[in-house]
């Protein structure tokens, strides 16, 4: 009898054993089951962020800054089913937040106060070295002393630093020049023009241009352009090397190749270069110390229809910025515009001599301006042209 007892009790002992491993084996598997997937949908949610801080937030900040509605915005890479209700939920509540009406007003707001903010200080600098070169020019005129002339036409120099530096935030802000010249200026004089309105004028050479004239309503966006690729060669290689320009006819147009003597652009930063002249940013978008030489190039690139590319081919190891004029941009001299035409003794009347290369319209009178003097010495002894006295209009 005590053995069969004691065979019960080993049985149920056996049996507890069982159902406590079966029991245990059962936790282990729900809880192998349910860590797998947490940590599906920790992968899940993971990707997702980084899908919303890669993609969809760059979208929607886009689609924000340009006043525009989330249509077209990429959605979410997983379902709910993989990133649970409460998150997908939150997620789609943070997407509204940052495309909401309320949201595209502000950033059209912030963008709105920033431009006028530039305006505002554009117009008060153009006006102050406008000012203070037309009282340098009555100077120069009653200065019969050298040096005191010299120092005078540093003043005047400086000044016309200012100028370019307040053109250059009011091209930004959508404010174009009037329109100073009434007659085709020659390619050489545009770059010269350009030289006389950077700081470091005296380490240019140019070479060429003498013979391709510009029309009237290009000259001074393209002097403009040109001085502040001038600017940054100048500032970007050594100070005891040149900056050699060259101007030559090409089959389309022609070109004006500037090469300096710099350490070049690592290709990341010639990529971020070129996006500069290529894209149109606004004045937000430059960063928290904006350089505005290249944005400001690619928007009168736009506006007149030339091209400028940037480069590692300078032949002294530098960068080389090819800025290309198209033959619409380029026309006669003034003395071949006016000159009739020779015609067979036959016809009755000489006809007009109709320019082979321009398509601009003629200029109309521009407004008196005071007379421009020479902004400084340049290589060769010869005076650079005066930085442009222009008027600011919308």
């Amino acid at each position: 009898m005590g053995a069969l007892l004691s065979a019960g009790g080993g049985a149920i002992v056996a049996l507890s054993l069982l159902i406590w491993a079966l029991s245990l084996r059962r936790t282990l598997t729900s809880e192998r089951f349910e860590r797998a997937r947490a940590a599906q949908v920790a992968a899940a949610r993971g990707a997702e962020i980084e899908h919303l801080a890669a993609v969809r937030v760059p979208a929607i900040a886009e689609r924000t800054r340009t006043g525009q509605r989330l249509d077209g915005v990429p959605g979410p890479v997983a379902t709910e089913a993989d990133t649970g209700a409460e998150f997908a939920r939150a997620l789609a509540a943070v997407v509204t937040a940052l495309g909401s009406d309320e949201a595209v007003r502000r950033e059209r707001a912030l963008r709105d106060s920033v431009q006028s903010a530039f305006e505002s200080v554009a117009r008060t600098m153009h006006a102050m070295a406008t000012v203070q070169q037309q009282v340098l020019d009555k100077v120069e005129r009653s200065i019969e002393n050298p040096r005191l002339m010299a120092e005078v036409m540093k003043a005047d120099h400086a000044a016309a630093q200012m100028t370019r530096k307040a053109q250059t935030l009011l091209v930004m802000c959508g404010i174009w020049p009037a329109r100073r010249e009434t007659r085709p200026v020659s390619l050489y004089d545009c770059v010269r023009g350009a030289q006389s309105r950077i700081v470091e004028f005296g380490r240019v050479e140019v070479h060429g241009g003498q013979t391709l004239f510009v029309v009237p309503p290009a000259v001074e966006g393209l002097m403009h352009a040109v001085a502040e690729l001038l600017e940054n060669a100048t500032v970007f290689s050594p100070s005891s090397t040149q900056v050699v320009v060259t101007v030559r006819e090409v089959g389309a147009g022609a070109v004006v190749e500037i090469d300096d003597a710099g350490l070049g652009m690592p290709p990341d930063v010639l990529h971020q270069a070129t996006a500069q002249l290529r894209d149109d940013l606004d004045l937000t978008r430059l960063g928290a110390v904006p350089r505005l030489g290249l944005a400001c190039v690619g928007r009168w690139s736009r506006e007149l229809g030339f091209n400028v590319e940037l480069t590692g081919a300078s032949a002294y190891g530098g960068t080389r910025a090819v800025t290309f004029v198209p033959h619409r941009l380029l026309t006669e001299p003034l003395s071949r515009l006016t000159a009739p035409r020779r015609e067979p003794a036959a016809a009755p009347q000489p006809a007009p001599y109709e320019p082979p290369r321009t398509t601009a319209r003629p200029a109309d009178p521009a407004p008196d301006l005071p007379a421009p003097d020479a902004a400084g010495p340049v290589p060769g002894g010869v005076p650079a042209p005066a930085p442009a006295r222009c008027l600011i209009q919308k």
